[in-house]
């Protein structure tokens, strides 16, 4: 072979490895994805010493990476989430332990769901002997609080027609309203009752949680309508994460005690 044709083939080779990596690795996208998030819903997204931290903030960090991407995090109350991403497009996708629910799939597209939940009762523990259910709520001498607009407003005002019900701007608000004795319940996902009565190594003794799910919902990320794209990318990353581990590792990290494989009907 001459030195001529060496040097070529040599260069072709270069040139087919230099493609098959750039297959492997997505080109970095120009602009910063901007994602929403209100951190009002801890462990999924909330504020400790003015830093925003939990699950969708240790998800948005990874994301970053899967899609060779900058992520920028958009903190945005949480009632103004949809408005930004649909109307004003200040955001590029939310990320905030939103449920999947019709009314919403009317504005966003959702991706695949990363986390299954349902609506749960939190009690102060002296309470338990009195409030074994969510029929126990329902009188008019129960007062049940929630934070508002979200689906366990929903759950409180479709379900418990004689309780007194009072709305919270957000979960911490609301248990510490059940801590003071100025309602007798809070009404909230799986994750915030979670969180209250075992999470972070807690010793709670004031509080118990009553873990029948109420309701069964799917928490997902959302984009606009026909973002067909970003909405592929992300369903990738999410097929790739539920595949290695990612998706549990980082729930774990911050649930610790939601594990336990049984199968439990929603109550009716």
């Amino acid at each position: 072979m001459s030195r001529a044709i060496a040097r070529w083939v040599g260069r072709l080779a270069v040139l087919a490895l230099a493609l098959s990596v750039a297959d492997v690795a997505p080109a970095a996208d120009a602009s910063p994805l901007r994602v929403g998030i209100a951190p009002n819903y801890p462990p999924l997204a909330f504020k400790e010493n003015g830093e925003l931290k939990g699950i969708e903030v240790d998800f948005a960090h990874r994301l970053g990476t899967a899609l060779n991407r900058e992520v920028v995090l958009v903190e945005t109350p949480w009632e103004d989430l949809i408005k930004a991403l649909v109307e004003e497009k200040t955001i590029d996708m939310v990320m905030s332990g939103v449920t999947i629910t019709e009314k919403r799939k009317a504005k966003v597209d959702f991706t695949d769901p990363y986390l299954h939940v349902g609506q749960m009762i939190l009690i102060r523990a002296s309470d338990y002997p009195r409030v074994r259910s969510a029929k126990d709520l329902d009188k008019s001498t129960m007062r049940v609080g929630y934070t508002n607009k979200t689906t366990s407003a929903h759950y409180a005002r479709d379900h418990l027609r004689h309780a007194l019900l009072r709305g919270f701007p957000d979960s911490d608000a609301a248990i510490a309203a059940l801590r003071d004795n100025q309602i007798d319940a809070v009404i909230a996902d799986a994750p915030i009752v979670w969180r209250a009565t075992g999470g972070f190594g807690s010793k709670e003794t004031q509080l118990r949680g009553l873990y029948t799910p109420l309701t069964h919902e799917a928490l997902a990320w959302a984009v606009r309508k026909n973002d067909h794209k970003l909405r592929a990318e992300l369903n990738a990353v999410i097929k790739q994460w539920k595949h290695d581990g990612t998706l549990d590792e980082v729930v774990d990290h911050w649930i610790t005690v939601r594990k336990k494989s049984i199968e439990v009907k929603p109550e009716q």
